[in-house]
């Protein structure tokens, strides 16, 4: 099948997913387009991909599902029978619902999904769970897998009679309540603002940057690793206690799940 070009639409907070749909694109011979909607963007951008076009879509796990912010962007792209595939990163506990979730929504949209993946990665809030992943052997199996979509694309006339078998259940899980919202320290916030920036929910105002919008914000702790003076944390009891629920649930050495 003769395409055009490779584009990868993602959600990557701290970084694991963007690496793992990095790593698949090398793999494939097809220029690419990035859109990176890591950082907020309050006017949700249009897009439209032609039939001879292939999407990569990638979003870490929230509560084994999609999530619910990368769902609003999602909500103004669509595709014209696009192939697409799917990557889904996780902490290391399960993915569950989140790839039948996300191709049952980018189909809805227009693509047909041809491949997805779930890749442990690095736990976002407890860093020690999945530490370093994707390692030197994730890469290889992500590759891998980048490679087993080429030849897919190469092979193919056509994927109207596509239809891949992803594990999950209808309905869905449903969201868990994030109760780890990172504040400043008010004497240690220089306000330089590079929270308030790297904020992929714009939880905290550029102006006020010592405040934080719990309404908005999803515990993704971007904040806190982007702060050069350590101004940003979380309550320690509520993250002792969140530690030691995960490390009963995590497996660091989770291994990834292909589908093609």
């Amino acid at each position: 099948m003769k395409m055009n070009e490779l584009k990868l639409v993602y959600f990557s907070p701290t970084g694991a997913t963007r690496k793992a749909v990095m790593e698949t694109a090398r793999s494939i011979d097809l220029k690419s387009v990035s859109f990176d909607f890591s950082i907020y963007k309050e006017k949700k951008p249009s897009l439209k991909f032609s039939h001879d076009d292939f999407a990569i879509f990638g979003i870490p796990v929230y509560y084994g599902r999609v999530p619910a912010l990368f769902l609003e962007y999602l909500n103004n792209i669509s595709g014209n029978g696009t192939p697409a595939a799917l990557i889904a990163t996780y902490g290391c506990r399960e993915y569950e619902d989140a790839l039948l979730e996300l191709k049952n929504e980018v189909e809805s949209r227009g693509f047909k999904v041809i491949g997805a993946a779930a890749f442990p990665a690095e736990h976002s809030i407890v860093p020690e769970i999945g530490a370093r992943r994707p390692n030197r052997a994730d890469l290889k199996t992500i590759s891998e897998f980048g490679i087993e979509l080429n030849r897919k694309l190469r092979k193919a006339e056509t994927f109207d009679q596509t239809d891949l078998a992803l594990p999950g259940n209808t309905p869905y899980r449903k969201y868990g309540k994030n109760a780890l919202f990172p504040k400043a320290d008010a004497n240690m916030c220089t306000l330089c603002g590079s929270c308030a920036k790297a904020c992929p929910a714009g939880a905290i105002p550029v102006k006020e940057p010592k405040k934080t919008d719990t309404a908005r914000c999803i515990g993704c702790m971007k904040c806190v690793r982007v702060c050069r003076q350590h101004a940003r944390s979380v309550n320690a009891l509520k993250m002792k206690m969140t530690e030691s629920k995960l490390k009963k649930v995590c497996k660091s050495d989770k291994a990834a799940d292909l589908f093609l």
